[in-house]
């Protein structure tokens, strides 16, 4: 396993970090050139590249990319100082700095103290009791979905997933009911925009190329155009009309902050518009993925896919989840949990130093960028035995008993922990749930043996998920 020293062991809860110090200015690391020339850095595999580090040179890895200081931290009790203790010296990552062009300053993107107040303005709105409110929503759209499909059909379940989850987070979102196709592509659009947007902003002197008059910026922004248009005339409509109509959007509107020097002080206008087109893009794909990559499992594993359908005969019998069903949908519960380990949709956590301090006794100087990767830390054999095979069973109760909190962190963590992780839940257990009840998934005969991924902005299957599906009496 990895060098310079490391003790990790294969298959052991060895918890301490692993971190070279004797006589040197930076933790351990690859030469970037010779990375470079391999062709293994941020260009064909960023994911591999970084487990690939953590394995030869330990939790506490250093490396330069265009002469930009990076530290990748793999180690649990490393990654809660950076969600905790460290959170205050940093600001967000290059990509969401840049992203403010598109999502503007909402949650993902805002600093502090403008993102404290926010946070605290959106959280009633996703409260456990408000997110129960949306599970009748997800067990129709469900249902809905699989009364299309046609029985012996093999088809891309990516496209299918990318479909519901924009439908599902519409309806509670703005209690919009996108039923049309036209609709649909519409709003498509503006979240293919948003994908297309943001790996331009890796590049060098990317705000000089949001400038240029490129198809790629034109299509850009007339994507968000779109989709600025359609929160706009929606916010409109609401300020004419204040009445609660059950969804995130009303809570939004009438949230306003205890802490703030006006008691009635609330969002304007802009700021709803940057939470609302927050909570749309970032909170589509990332659920798309994640249910694309469990529906390729299960093909994968017709035993665990027989025990989720099993459950949710036994829990929901013939008709739509419940929000008093999720608790008892623990096999669902837990493919859902051994997928985001496998294939997280935020594969990794970026954040730039802006105040001088140490790890492990290695300073972090402003501008220097921190990573933490929840792909290769989910993988790590320490904290999860036999870490590439697909098991569900290590979600259960007490299989979870002594494993580090930050052993598993797909909704990253701290005071910038994902807030709509409840919905993301929801949504996942109750599509499986309803999916595997009625219909088999198997492989094409042409399906590659293994999932192919590509660890873009977010985690995707690299070629979607052709799957047959199969109507169960």
């Amino acid at each position: 396993m990895p060098g310079h020293g490391s003790t990790r062991l294969e298959g052991t809860m060895e918890t301490r970090p692993q971190v070279a110090r004797a006589g040197r200015m930076y933790p351990p690391g690859p030469a970037f050139l010779t990375r470079l020339l391999r062709g293994q850095v941020f260009r064909s595999n960023p994911a591999e590249f970084m487990g690939a580090c953590a394995r030869e040179y330990g939790d506490l890895v250093h490396y330069q990319v265009f002469n930009r200081h990076i530290y990748q931290i793999t180690h649990p009790d490393l990654i809660e100082d950076f969600f905790l203790k460290d959170a205050a010296k940093h600001t967000r990552g290059m990509v969401m700095q840049r992203s403010r062009l598109v999502l503007g300053n909402g949650l993902l993107t805002s600093e502090e103290p403008l993102h404290m107040r926010q946070r605290r303005l959106a959280q009633p709105a996703f409260h456990r009791t408000r997110i129960a409110g949306y599970a009748e929503t997800i067990g129709q759209q469900a249902m809905a979905m699989t009364r299309r499909w046609t029985n012996g059909a093999t088809f891309d379940l990516r496209q299918e997933m990318l479909a519901i989850a924009l439908r599902i987070v519409s309806k509670c979102l703005f209690d919009l009911d996108v039923t049309s196709d036209a609709e649909v592509k519409k709003i498509s659009n503006a979240v293919d925009a948003f994908m297309e947007f943001l790996p331009l902003a890796l590049l060098p002197f990317s705000e000089q190329i949001q400038r240029l008059p490129l198809p790629v910026m034109r299509r850009i922004r007339a994507g968000i155009g779109e989709i600025d248009a359609l929160l706009y005339r929606m916010i409109a409509q609401r300020r004419a009309d204040p009445r609660d109509c059950g969804d995130l959007l009303s809570m939004l509107m009438e949230a306003s902050d205890p802490e703030a020097r006006e008691a009635d002080e609330k969002m304007s206008d802009q700021q709803l518009r940057d939470e609302c087109i927050t909570i749309l893009l970032a909170g589509h794909e990332t659920t798309a993925n994640a249910l694309s990559f469990a529906l390729a499992l299960l093909a994968r594993h017709p035993e665990i896919q027989e025990a989720v359908r099993a459950e949710a005969r036994s829990v929901l019998g013939d008709r739509a989840p419940e929000a008093a069903d999720y608790p008892r949908l623990r096999v669902a519960t837990a493919v859902f949990a051994e997928t985001l380990r496998l294939y997280p949709p935020v594969w990794t956590t970026a954040r730039t130093c802006h105040e001088p301090y140490e790890i492990a006794g290695f300073p972090i100087h402003p501008g220097a960028v921190l990573v933490a990767p929840q792909f290769v830390v989910h993988r790590d054999p320490r904290f999860f035995a036999d870490p590439l095979r697909f098991d569900p069973s290590r979600f259960a109760e007490e299989n979870k008993a002594g494993r580090p909190r930050y052993a598993f962190f797909p909704f990253a963590g701290g005071g910038r922990q994902c807030i709509g992780e409840g919905l993301a839940w929801m949504e996942g257990v109750f599509v499986l749930a309803v999916i595997a009840r009625e219909w088999r998934l198997t492989l094409p005969m042409d399906a590659p043996k293994e999932i192919a991924y590509e660890p873009s902005i977010s985690m995707r299957p690299k070629h979607g998920v052709r799957l047959t599906v199969e109507r169960i009496g």
